[in-house]
């Protein structure tokens, strides 16, 4: 599948299918507006070299923006506004070695807004990293959840934090977050921190935060059937991690993804 290569530093678009690779825009801060009614896959790599991206979603859009993290990032900053009637489903692969912070605001600024924002996090070593994702609700019945699924094993350390702020006036919005956290090891070191700030009334809102370690059972029933624990703990994480692939479209990419699973496990 053939994706246009954006590579200036502010750029409107249409429906299509795009990459952006951050090497050519080191150091650069990133403008994309996407124009009223577009369907849009925008593939991201190499994002810790861009200094802000900024993306603005035009009415009645859908768009689709997938990320891969597999080198140390030390600040990434993602600014996303959504406007009426249109959606952001998100992605965010993070296969990363040794440190990586990752800030993502989303605003739904105008009504009928929605975004979804998935991450799948493995933190191995003495890796250190912050996932901190925030979702403004500022107009009526706007949608917003973040998910992030993560395994921490050796001496690896992660902070998820989630924002969703419901701002006076939005009514009948929809705030969510879910963060699960799976850890292997003693000396490995995980927390969530979700955050709710409601201003109004008429909604609805939730979270949902687990940090425990590794299923005894599951663990159990792998190697009483002559798999080794070694084996068992990277089945569980295929399978945990491994509905992240659904934020990507080729099967090279696909196939990318699981080498840098199975390499950091």
């Amino acid at each position: 599948m053939e994706r246009t290569i954006i590579s200036n530093v502010k750029n409107t678009i249409s429906s299509g299918d795009y990459f952006i690779d951050g090497a050519f825009l080191s150091g650069e801060k990133v403008e994309i507006e996407i124009e009223v009614n577009s369907i849009c896959d925008i593939l991201l790599d190499n994002l810790k070299d861009i200094k802000d991206l900024n993306i603005v979603i035009n009415q009645d859009s859908n768009v689709r923006l997938s990320f891969i993290a597999e080198d140390e990032m030390k600040s990434s900053n993602i600014n996303i506004t959504v406007k009426n009637n249109a959606t952001l489903n998100g992605y965010f692969a993070d296969f990363a070695e040794k440190t990586l912070e990752h800030h993502c605001k989303v605003n739904l600024v105008e009504e009928g807004a929605t975004c979804t924002y998935k991450v799948a996090s493995l933190v191995a070593g003495e890796d250190k990293k912050l996932v901190d994702v925030s979702i403004d609700h500022v107009s009526p019945r706007t949608y917003g959840k973040f998910d992030c699924y993560g395994i921490c094993k050796d001496k690896g350390k992660i902070v998820v934090a989630g924002t969703s702020h419901v701002f006076k006036g939005a009514v009948k919005s929809k705030a969510q977050q879910n963060s699960k956290i799976m850890v292997f090891d003693e000396s490995s070191d995980a927390s969530t921190k979700p955050v709710l700030k409601i201003d109004e009334n008429d909604l609805e809102a939730s979270h949902g935060s687990v940090v425990g370690k590794i299923n005894d059972d599951h663990l159990f029933y792998l190697t009483s059937r002559g798999l080794s624990e070694e084996t068992a703990k990277e089945l569980i994480t295929w399978g945990y991690l491994n509905p992240i692939l659904e934020g990507f479209k080729e099967e090279d990419v696909k196939n990318h993804i699981s080498s840098l699973i199975e390499r950091r496990m």
